[in-house]
């Protein structure tokens, strides 16, 4: 079984900011189940997020995910079989609207604010592999 990465990101719904913690409690007890690994950045805004696990157990994921209400104009940045796990120790790291983050952001980005649709692929792995080592 190949190992899969996936980005992708998408707008939030209005109100998804009060669903968040249920979001992080569902996505992690999921992806244990699956072993699945990744990050999420939420800054009320937009979701950004890393799926790590088997190609099959990612694509369902994404495919669950893409169905979700609280998603609108979601788009895959990148799907990719890597040799190994960026986000290893996490069911699901999380990355909220910070200063710290915003300062994330301006390294990899033109802004200083999460524009995802204006960054590469490599640039949001980046943002989020950088986001857990500084222990989100």
């Amino acid at each position: 079984m190949y190992l899969t990465r996936l980005i992708y990101f998408s707008r939030a719904k209005t109100g998804v900011d009060q669903d968040i913690e249920q979001i992080l409690e569902s996505a992690r007890k999921y992806n244990g189940k699956y072993n699945i690994t990744g990050a999420l950045w939420f800054d009320g805004d937009y979701f950004v997020q890393a799926l790590e696990g088997g190609r099959h157990a990612v694509s369902e994921t994404y495919h669950r995910i893409a169905a979700d209400p609280r998603h609108a104009d979601i788009e895959l940045v990148s799907c990719d079989n890597v040799d190994s796990r960026l986000f290893h120790k996490w069911r699901m790291a999380y990355f909220a609207d910070t200063q710290e983050n915003r300062e994330l952001i301006t390294k990899y980005s033109a802004h200083d604010k999460l524009m995802p649709e204006r960054m590469s692929a490599r640039s949001l792995l980046h943002v989020l592999a950088e986001g857990q080592l500084l222990g989100h």
